[in-house]
């Protein structure tokens, strides 16, 4: 008999900084399109990313994966985040806007790549910005 499969999410918090600029465009048409989002001084949030891992039970440990793991990777992704200005701070937004919906896919592919065994999917995750708005992403679904 198969060891049951089972969904634990975990969640870390953490605040950056931000500015929403596409250097293609005029600064009027920034404005247009981003409002305050594309204020030259940027500006905060306080974030919230939780992880879905599915994975089969041990038989011998009745979990799915240690929370310890867990914890260590959502910190690793998100340390360099982590009261730091995204677009300057962290490589990979210096040419990519660091929108809540391109930090979720970018959140999504580093926990993917880092997972600590092949045996526990990553289903989604989902990333609060501020507590009244969230992208989740789950390009398996």
């Amino acid at each position: 008999m198969s060891a049951p499969e089972v969904t634990i999410a975990r969640k870390i918090y953490f605040s950056s900084g931000h500015r929403y600029y596409n250097p293609r465009f005029s600064e009027e048409e920034n404005k247009k399109l981003f409002g305050k989002a594309y204020s030259v001084n940027g500006y905060g949030h306080n974030f919230i990313l939780e992880v879905y891992l599915n994975g089969p039970v041990n038989a011998d440990s009745g979990i799915v994966i240690n929370l310890i793991e867990i914890d260590n990777l959502l910190k690793k992704v998100t340390d360099p985040f982590d009261h730091h200005f995204i677009n300057t701070d962290v490589p990979f937004f210096k040419d990519v806007i660091p929108t809540t919906e391109n930090m979720a896919v970018y959140f999504y592919n580093k926990i993917r790549e880092n997972l600590p065994s092949k045996n526990i999917k990553l289903l989604k995750i989902r990333l609060y910005e501020g507590e009244f708005m969230w992208v989740d992403y789950a390009p398996s679904l």
